[in-house]
């Protein structure tokens, strides 16, 4: 187990005897792929570390759909949220065949405190997830925004006002009034030829 913890970047580095005793405080889980570790809003109580394998880390959507919040493999870790004893934020799931080293939450907040080190680790780890949804919170009003612009730039806009569409008007009326010209000189010559054979004195000719 000690060889196995030692490959979580969260406790490299730990002396000998440290991990041997934290190795001693935590277990191992063999998963398969598409195995669910964790579910948001159950109780978070064990932080997990990724010895072998990947894991997606998500959010339940409407509709039975989902959205990924992360990917992480080998040496990576997840559940440090538990550190605020609230339910889970967010769903766990196997992406491949994975080995988990588990630690319980009572077992690491006691090592925590034993090694500020790792809990300086822990802290950042959490300030930089917190960063990642603040730059995500911001994204998402800058691109709502902009739709809001866009919508109300539609709204204001004539359909007659844009380019393609004048230009598609201008043609259509110049055709239609082509055809009306030439049906008008067709039914004109047509109705002088008529004419021209009511004439006495004009001549026809059929051939036989």
């Amino acid at each position: 187990m000690s060889a196995a913890l030692n490959t979580i970047s969260l406790f490299q580095g730990l002396a000998e005897a440290d991990l041997r005793e934290l190795s001693e405080r935590a277990s191992t889980r063999s998963l398969p792929g598409d195995a669910l570790v964790v579910r948001e809003g159950e109780p978070a109580d064990a932080l997990y570390g990724i010895v072998r394998g990947r894991v997606k880390v998500y959010l339940g959507g409407e509709g039975g759909g989902e959205v990924i919040l992360d990917t992480k493999g080998p040496g990576q870790y997840f559940g440090e949220m538990m550190l605020d004893d609230k339910p889970r934020s967010a769903s766990v799931m196997t992406l491949e065949p994975s080995e988990l080293a588990v630690i319980p939450r009572v077992e690491f907040k006691a090592f925590l405190l034993k090694h500020p080190e790792i809990a300086l680790h822990v802290i950042r780890n959490l300030i930089r997830i917190a960063r990642g949804q603040n730059v995500r919170t911001r994204e998402d009003v800058r691109s709502r925004e902009q739709l809001r612009q866009y919508i109300a730039q539609l709204d204001a806009t004539q359909a007659q006002d844009l380019p393609n569409v004048k230009r598609w008007v201008s043609v259509k009326r110049w055709t239609l009034g082509a055809l009306l010209v030439l049906a008008f000189l067709m039914y004109y010559f047509a109705d002088v030829f008529l004419e021209i054979l009511r004439t006495p004195g004009v001549s026809t000719f059929v051939s036989s």
